[in-house]
């Protein structure tokens, strides 16, 4: 009887081709904007913090400066709230990341070093939005020493802002989405009801159970969801992947686990609600045609 279940499960699916295509998008989608609001809700303190945590704004000093008057500068530096911390990066050890960078010696041109001292500063992630890092860098850039500050982040906050800003779209749409997507398996599987009809009274007359009928349909839907959900975390692999490549220290080992097991509940679900809904109407009585 298992493998009659599995023979007719998999007969839906590749009967209605295209039906069976847009479900498998639609849910996907579904479960895509569903896992990122979950995310948005439980990790979205976590994912501003590493990102913001990985901001570093480099501060170029003045070659006039004395060693105590670099120290000062320093502590001027820190004893603004909004800095985390800050590390001092010699004329010298510019020199040598430039090096390693490049692989070209610039003494091998120029009498002496160009490269300017510098502090290389993070900041406090609570102080950090895309409103006040204009305001730091005015800051920073007002004390005496510092001829110039760079930083070259502003797409990361700007990421940010949009979206902690679409936090309710995304949501209301998730939602929708997900309404849909159940509709869509209801009214596929409706479809093959109707068009089965006549195979499915001989059924009935022969004396087949309600639920040698039900569950292939049942399970046609949670195929479905199911495939939809390794879809989209396989989408969401990627999405991890391009962002490491900017980001090297943007890891969240624990979500990986959790998002998976989540898709594939959700991605099931939504198949069997859509499929459970389209069956509740089937009975034993024989049905005009």
């Amino acid at each position: 009887m298992f493998l009659y279940y599995l023979k007719e499960t998999f007969k839906s699916l590749f009967r209605a081709k295209f039906a069976s295509l847009l479900i498998i998008i639609t849910t996907s989608v579904a479960i895509f904007f569903v896992t990122f609001s979950v995310a948005m809700v439980v990790y979205s303190h976590t994912i501003n913090k590493k990102l913001k945590e990985n901001i570093k704004i480099s501060l170029f000093l003045s070659d006039t400066l004395t060693k105590a008057q670099t120290k000062k500068v320093g502590e001027k530096v820190f004893s603004n709230l909004f800095v985390n911390s800050y590390k001092y990066v010699s004329k010298e050890e510019a020199l040598q990341k430039m090096k390693e960078k490049t692989g070209e010696d610039f003494l091998d041109v120029l009498e002496k070093n160009p490269l300017p001292a510098s502090f290389e500063v993070k900041l406090n992630p609570d102080s950090v939005s895309y409103k006040s890092i204009n305001s730091i860098i005015q800051t920073l850039k007002n004390i005496k020493g510092v001829d110039e500050v760079v930083y070259d982040y502003s797409l990361t906050l700007k990421i940010l802002n949009y979206l902690n800003k679409s936090k309710k779209v995304i949501y209301i749409l998730g939602a929708l989405l997900i309404l849909l997507s159940i509709y869509l398996v209801y009214s596929n599987n409706r479809l093959m009801l109707t068009s089965r009809m006549a195979q499915y009274n001989t059924m009935k007359l022969v004396g087949a159970k309600l639920g040698t009928i039900k569950i292939p349909i049942m399970l046609n839907g949670i195929l479905m969801g199911f495939i939809a959900a390794l879809i989209c975390i396989s989408l969401y692999v990627l999405v991890f992947n391009f962002i490491s490549k900017f980001y090297s220290d943007f890891s969240i080992n624990e979500f990986d686990y959790y998002f998976a097991l989540l898709a594939v509940a959700l991605g099931v679900l939504l198949g069997f609600i859509g499929s459970f809904l389209a069956t509740l109407k089937i009975s034993l009585r024989i049905k005009k045609i």
